[in-house]
Parts: structure tokens; sequence; C-alpha cells
């Protein structure tokens, strides 16, 4: 077949986890003899044209990126619409392969479905939320109780009042307009998603959970480097990867980590990627943990009074931030390498996103390490991750919970060696990248016509 590749980005010119997908699934077509040709949006004028990535052709559209008025420029970007039809007209593709088109446009996704019936992929919610969907947190579900699909519908009242200015009241109606007329299937990363999407009008037909080359990560980055760079030693790690913030659950976990150190001192939270939030997460941990090295009592008042200690002779005094600071590290953003590094290297993974994190790489990724997860049962976590067998999955707002599977893991490190060999055990049987590129060509020739047995609405995992 040919298969034309929407994306609003496009490794290594931008590297989010949508994108790696994209170009993950792009490179196995390529592999298996297809065709493909991908477009894609850049911010820079210099790095517009053509290009090849990993033996994929690549045409670059340049487009402004300005996250303020992007909720108006998804309705129809005049600065990539042409030349998508004049690109699709050359390429002539048998089906359209779109993941999370925003930049893209609903008129460029129109302009390929004029050409070719379009498959599109949702990664996020973000085609019925202005960011991640937490609308239905304003109520916290307690424990494990199911959440009911009703609950994921967006409010435009809510939307309006937090996105001011950025607020299109036609960008929602739009958006579902466009993929009810012009898109064949829609496939969302999981079934906690596909729920939300459908819940909020949006076509979504069947799931395909993401694949992970497992190999790859087992044998890339040096752990021992990594330990020995951020001078963590031989110290019981949870990394905490990626973007950071209070959907993603920092907040909850700094003070869960504030009650871990209690019982496991020795323990260090790792956080990679952005550190914007970190010193936020310090502060919380501080105020909720009574350190063992904290120099810091508390009065009847609440009022912090400074305590003297002995080292050596010498009078020192630590507050509670200092001692928070000594055991969350911050390390910046990692290259691919030394991100496999820092998860060969942790104990265990931590996901405790509080918004609806559809499927979250790092938790694959941490099992093709070989590294267990505790994850949140908010999205499509527990999809992957098998609660007490293979990592654990908790409602982060019970803080208590949530440290309690840390500590399990974090003071136990032959029960973290068993979750994770299971984990690894798990990835590499059932949610490789060749179940999910057949998966997804299976769609595409379906829409394309060419296996009509196929076209019944079902539900698909890499794992069927």
């Amino acid at each position: 077949m040919r298969i034309a590749v929407l994306s609003d980005g496009y490794p290594p010119w931008d590297r989010g986890g949508a994108q790696r997908i994209a170009a993950q699934l792009a490179e196995g077509y390529d592999d298996r003899g297809h065709e493909v040709a991908v477009l894609t949006a850049v911010e820079r004028r210099a790095d517009a044209g053509r290009a090849t990535a990993n033996g994929v052709a690549v045409r670059k559209l340049w487009s402004p990126k300005p996250r303020s008025v992007l909720p108006y420029l998804t309705l129809h970007n005049p600065f990539v619409v042409r030349r998508i039809g004049r690109v699709l007209d050359a390429f002539d593709p048998d089906a359209v392969h779109a993941h999370n088109v925003h930049y893209l446009s609903n008129a460029g996704l129109r302009a390929a479905a004029r050409r070719a019936p379009v498959v599109e992929t949702y990664h996020d919610a973000g085609t019925v939320s202005y960011g991640e969907l937490t609308g239905y947190l304003d109520d916290p579900p307690a424990g494990d109780r199911p959440i009911p699909a009703e609950e994921y519908r967006v409010s435009p009242r809510r939307q309006a009042r937090r996105e001011g200015l950025r607020y299109n009241p036609l960008r929602n109606p739009a958006n579902r307009r466009t993929r009810r007329r012009h898109v064949e299937r829609g496939v969302a990363v999981s079934d906690a998603l596909r729920t939300a999407l459908r819940a909020n009008g949006v076509p979504c037909h069947e799931t395909i959970r993401n694949g992970v080359d497992a190999a790859a990560v087992a044998e890339a980055g040096d752990p021992a480097a990594f330990r020995a760079d951020h001078g963590l030693g031989d110290a019981p790690v949870a990394l905490f990867g990626g973007r950071t913030g209070y959907n993603k659950g920092g907040a909850h976990l700094s003070r869960a980590f504030a009650e871990v150190v209690a019982d496991v001192p020795e323990a260090r939270l790792v956080v990679t990627g952005d550190d914007d939030y970190v010193s936020r997460m310090r502060e919380i941990a501080a105020e909720a943990g009574d350190w063992p090295d904290a120099g810091v009592a508390t009065d009847q008042t609440g009022a912090e009074t400074r305590m003297a200690g002995r080292t050596g002779g010498e009078t020192r005094t630590t507050d509670r931030t200092d001692a928070a600071a000594d055991r969350i590290v911050t390390t910046g953003w990692l290259d691919r390498d030394e991100l496999c590094g820092a998860l060969r290297a942790a104990t265990v993974v931590v996901t405790p996103s509080v918004h609806l994190d559809p499927f979250p790489t790092l938790n694959l990724e941490a099992f093709a390490a070989g590294t267990p997860v505790v994850t949140s049962r908010f999205g499509g976590a527990d999809e992957l991750v098998a609660d007490g067998e293979d990592g654990f999955v908790v409602n982060p707002f019970a803080v208590s919970a949530l440290a309690d599977a840390l500590r399990r893991l974090l003071a136990d490190r032959e029960t973290a060696a068993r979750f994770g060999a299971r984990g690894r055990r798990k990835v590499r049987r059932e949610f490789t990248v060749g179940r999910q590129v057949e998966s997804y060509l299976r769609v595409l020739r379906s829409a394309a016509g060419r296996d009509p047995d196929s076209r019944t609405e079902t539900t698909v995992s890499v794992r069927d």
C-alpha cells in the first residue's frame, strides 16, 4: 500500500510521545515494504522542506505554532492546507494515517479525505479537551470506583472560564463534525480514552494499544553510569519522568514520598524531564514529611523552630526543604540513551497522573527495562499493569496507598525485581511494535477496501 502519515510533529524535529509513536509506525510500514510519505508541521522556516528520517520520506510544512491561537488555527490552517493537498496529489495514497491532527487542522483532514480514506489515531483527549482531561476530577472518585462514561463529558462553560480568550465555541463541534464525516476509522490507544472520546461525541471505533521495542530499551543506556552521574550510589530509586506538574501527580507523589522516607530513609526520588515543578515538589514534600535529617520542629501554633544537631563536633541547621532536596534529585531532559539507562537504574517507575492519562509510554518502557511500575488508575494504565503482579495501580488521591505501593517496592528489592521481570516478559510477548504495526495495517487495509470482511466495529489490542 501507499500510506500517507499526517502528524503535527515528527522526530527528530519534535520528540513528543505521540510523535515517536507515529514514527514507530511509519518505520514499521516501511520495513514491511509499504511506500510511506510523512507530512508534518515545523515551526522554523529553516526546517521546512524534504527530508528522510530513518529511511522514511518526510515532507515538512512550515506553520507558525502559537499555542494561544491553536483553538482557532485547528479549524483551518491556511499555512498548510493547500500544500497537504498538493503533496497527497503527487503521492496518490491508498490510505492516510493521521495522528493528533491539530496544527495540520480539520481542513487538512478534509483535504486528505478527498484523496484517500483516513484512519486517525487519538493519542490523547485533545480533540475535545484544551489540555489534559481533568473535569471529572472536580469531585475525585474515591477508592476504586469505576468512572461512568458520562463523567468524562467536557463542560463548555468550564472550558470557557478556564481558557479565557483561547476558548473557541466552534472548536469542539467542528472537531466532532470533521471526524464523523471525514475519518473512516477512529482508533484510541486505550479503552479508557476510547470511552472518554465517545462520551463526547467523537467516533472512535477501536482500540490499538501502543507497543515498545523491548530489546532496544533493555540494551540501551548505562544504569551504573546514570547512578554515578547523579550521586545515587546503591540507593533505592523511584523514577518520575516526562512533563511534571500537578496533573501528572507531582503534588500527590511528593506527599507520598515524604511518607516513604520515614521508613526507607535512603530512598531517592529522581525526576527526569521538565524540572520546572521540582522546587514545588520539594516544598510540598518538606511540608508533608518528618524528614530524618530535618532540623525543623513545629510548635503548637504550627510555626517552625530551628533545632541544632551535632555532626563531627560542629553544629549545623538543616531545614526540611534542604532535607527534601537531598532526596528529590532532578536530571533535566535526557536523551533516548540516557533515559533507557535511567529506567534500568530505577528500582520502580511511578506515573501517578490525576488526569486521564491514556496509555503512559513510560510504563511500557519501564517494563521493557525490567522495572516495575506504580501507576494511576485514572486512564489506561491498568490495561498494561496488573495490580499486585507486575506493579501497583492506585488512586493517587489516596496518598497513603500511593506511599504503601512505593514503600513495598523500594524496601524489598527482590519483589521489585520479580515484578519487573514479569513486566518485561509481558511487553516482549504482548506489546510488541510488530503486533501494533500489523494491527494498524489491518485497519488501513480495511479502510482502503482491501479487506472488507474486517470492517466490523471491534476493540483491537496489540495483545489480540
